[in-house]
């Protein structure tokens, strides 16, 4: 950490060996569909990210009023295996970097 002074206040900047840990952030998608049955999307939602009954409840209905919801936000390695297990159930979804 590497702190400086100017004129009364002090500025606190991260090392940039942190800066270099920091992963970047990606939204894992989900997508409607006409194929799979509103439990069968809220089970997998629960298995996958661990979500509670109401969170992967709304995480489906928006899906499917508004034919896309962020199911999580969270590192690209894990992002990518989650997207990957929706995508293996039958579920249709994409990561997207932000």
């Amino acid at each position: 950490m590497i702190i400086k002074a100017e004129k009364g206040n002090v500025l606190v900047e991260p090392a940039t060996d942190v800066l270099d840990r920091l992963e970047d952030m990606y939204e894992v998608r989900l997508f409607n569909d006409d194929h799979n049955a509103c439990e069968y999307v809220v089970m997998n939602l629960m298995q996958i990210f661990g979500h509670t009954l109401e969170l992967a409840a709304r995480i489906m209905l928006e899906a499917h009023n508004r034919g896309m919801a962020i199911a999580e936000v969270e590192g690209e390695s894990e992002a990518r295996l989650h997207r990957d297990q929706l995508v293996s159930g039958g579920l249709s979804a994409e990561i997207c970097k932000i």
